[in-house]
């Protein structure tokens, strides 16, 4: 016992220093917090990433606390996911490809009584990785000819969630849950203008905001037992809005002629988000779902103004299973699929930037019990913007690999 929780200790450790890199190189996460990353892991992310509906005995499922129950009273759950990711970035004149991997998050589950459940974890809010420029030729009094300018932008960083989550189930069939989240890590932008004219002076600007804060979520499920083998979970989350704990400062630099300091504090929120949807078991083999996302951005704080917009995601997914109790391997093996849209809260040149996304995996079982350890592989494939004179057409690849750990840690064991 003493080494595996030593083990679970030291693989935190390295989780909190690699999840502090960057794991996407998208020109889009110039804008707002980044890239905001949606609280699935391996297993409902193949899925289309549902979560508000989801109870299952073999994986935690931190989008929804109201599913911690979903334990054996002797059983332990430890989880861990990676990814590798493939995007290319197109305009109208060329097309640039880039790879990052990541490990993604790492969690643990355990009961507290038959009715309770818990579990701890990190996992990612949100990510800045990018660095562009382009070259731009404008009109000048100053000069015969146009005036050159080449612009450049650099920024990287993320935000993570230490999770604490507590499930409970009151009467049959309700079950009802609370997160609790630490919100911490740095985002940091720079820009530089310069130009071919020696008269003219260049300007950087760069911007660092460090968050360090709490942040509560609560969630519902009822489990409808309608025969042997079909379930039907009806499911709701619900995020309060918050004001982050943020240190946040700015500096504009003319070279040769002036410097500028900002600083700003209570100047960042998160928003109030709700979610919905249900998973169905139709048939011992076939599991199919559905969600509806919202989270209310245009009331969110982002350097004192509300200048986001809300966003909705719509997710759908599926997962079937030949057959959980067959000697066959191939037959115990899950096949899952999914769909996902969402808008983006925030637009760029007055555009929104919208994102589809197409989820497939399958998960291996590792040995032959009721709740098995599972290694589970996953694929995506996700497109935003548009091949346009003002905005780049990002497409991406997306593999992930999860290792969920399932052990009877709290049994007690009988010798002859």
């Amino acid at each position: 016992m003493r080494k595996r929780i030593v083990f679970i200790l030291a693989t935190a450790v390295g989780v909190c220093s690699v999840m502090a890199q960057n794991n996407t190189s998208s020109p889009y996460t110039r804008y707002g917090y980044g890239e905001l990353s949606d609280p699935n892991f391996g297993y409902t992310r193949s899925m289309g990433g549902l979560s508000a509906g989801i109870r299952n005995f073999n994986h935690i499922n931190p989008g929804n606390p109201a599913s911690l129950t979903a334990i054996d009273t002797m059983g332990f759950r430890f989880e861990a996911g990676a990814s590798a990711r493939r995007s290319s970035f197109s305009d109208q004149n060329s097309t640039q490809v880039s790879w990052d991997e990541n490990l993604d998050y790492l969690a643990l589950q355990f009961p507290v009584t038959r009715y309770m459940g818990f579990s701890a974890g990190l996992m990612p809010y949100s990510f800045v990785g990018y660095e562009f420029g382009n070259t731009q030729n404008q009109p000048s009094t100053l000069r015969a000819d146009s005036l050159s300018s080449t612009n450049s932008y650099v920024g990287k960083g993320n935000i993570t969630r230490l999770y604490f989550g507590l499930g409970g189930n009151p009467v049959a069939g309700l079950h009802l849950g609370v997160n609790a989240y630490f919100n911490f890590g740095s985002l940091d932008h720079g820009s530089e203008v310069t130009f071919a004219d020696g008269r003219m002076h260049s300007t950087t600007q760069t911007t660092h905001i460090r968050v360090h804060d709490w942040s509560v979520g609560f969630g519902a499920q009822y489990d409808f037992n309608l025969d042997d083998y079909r379930h039907l979970v009806v499911g709701a989350t619900l995020d309060l809005a918050s004001d982050i704990g943020a240190n946040a400062s700015c500096d504009i630099v003319t070279a040769g002629v002036d410097t500028v300091h900002y600083d700003y504090s209570n100047s960042f929120s998160l928003p109030l988000s709700f979610g919905t949807g249900f998973a169905f078991d139709v048939t011992r083999s076939l599991t199919v779902g559905a969600q509806y996302d919202y989270q209310r951005w245009s009331k969110a704080k982002f350097y004192g103004e509300e200048s986001l917009q809300d966003r909705n995601r719509y997710a759908a997914g599926a997962e079937w299973v030949p057959d959980r109790q067959s000697k066959k391997f191939l037959k115990r093996v899950s096949y899952r699929a999914g769909i996902n849209s969402s808008d983006s809260y925030f637009t760029v040149n007055g555009k929104d930037i919208n994102q589809t996304a197409i989820t497939a995996g399958i998960g291996l079982p590792l040995k032959r019990t009721a709740h098995p350890s599972v290694l589970s592989l996953g694929f995506e494939y996700g497109r935003k913007g548009k091949k346009t004179d003002e905005l780049i057409l990002e497409q991406y690849f997306k593999f992930s690999l999860n290792l969920s750990i399932n052990e009877s840690w709290f049994a007690k064991r009988k010798f002859e």
